[in-house]
C-alpha cells in the first residue's frame, strides 16, 4: 500500500512538472509586450505548488513550519506581487478591458488580486488554526489566477490587441521592473 501511495504521489509531482514545463515554453511565445509578467508567473507558480503540496514539498530553500510559509508568502508579495498586480492593474487591464474578449475576465482577475491581498494580510499576523489550510488555498488560488491570465488573458489580448496597445503596454509595463545590468 505504501508503495502504491509512494507512485500516486511521484506521478502527481510527475504532472505538475509537466504542467509548469509547459506554462514555461508557453512564456517563450509571448508577445514581448507581455514577457515580465510572464517571467514573474513562473515564480509565483513555484510558491503556488510549494503551499499546495505541503508537508510533502521539497525541504531546499522551504520549510514545512506554517508560520514561516505564512511569513514567506507575505515577503513575496512585497517583492513580487504587489509589482506584479499593480503593472497588470494600471497598463495591461485598463487596455484588455476595451478588447471584448477581455472585458469579463479583467473584473475577474482584479477581484482575484483582492482576494489574494486579504489572504496576504491574513498571513502577516497568523492565526494558529487553519492556517495549513489557508496557505494551501492560497496556492490554489495563485496557480489558477496565474494560468487565467497565461491560457486566456495573455493569448486574448495578444490576438487582439493593435499593434500600437501592445507597444504602450511594452513601454509601460517595463517601468515597472527595475532593469538589468548586462
Amino acid at each position: 500500500m505504501a508503495a502504491h501511495r509512494e507512485a500516486l504521489a511521484l506521478s502527481l509531482v510527475s504532472i505538475r512538472y509537466t504542467n509548469f514545463i509547459t506554462a514555461f515554453a508557453t512564456m517563450a511565445k509571448r508577445h514581448k509586450s507581455l514577457v515580465l509578467l510572464a517571467r514573474d508567473h513562473h515564480e509565483g507558480l513555484l510558491l503556488a505548488l510549494r503551499l499546495q503540496q505541503g508537508k510533502k514539498a521539497l525541504l531546499r530553500l522551504w520549510s514545512h513550519n506554517p508560520r514561516w510559509q505564512a511569513s514567506y508568502v507575505a515577503e513575496f508579495y512585497d517583492k513580487h506581487l504587489r509589482r506584479h498586480f499593480e503593472a497588470e492593474e494600471k497598463v495591461l487591464f485598463p487596455l484588455a478591458s476595451t478588447i471584448a474578449a477581455c472585458h469579463h475576465l479583467v473584473t475577474e482577475l482584479i477581484l482575484e488580486h483582492r482576494t489574494m491581498e486579504e489572504c496576504v494580510n491574513r498571513f502577516r499576523d497568523p492565526a494558529a488554526n487553519a492556517l495549513e489550510e489557508s496557505l494551501c488555498s492560497f496556492g490554489a488560488l495563485l496557480e489558477e489566477h496565474i494560468r487565467k491570465e497565461d491560457r486566456v488573458l495573455f493569448p486574448a489580448f495578444e490576438e487582439h490587441a493593435s499593434k500600437e496597445m501592445l507597444q504602450k503596454a511594452e513601454a509601460a509595463i517595463g517601468g515597472f521592473y527595475p532593469r538589468r545590468s548586462s
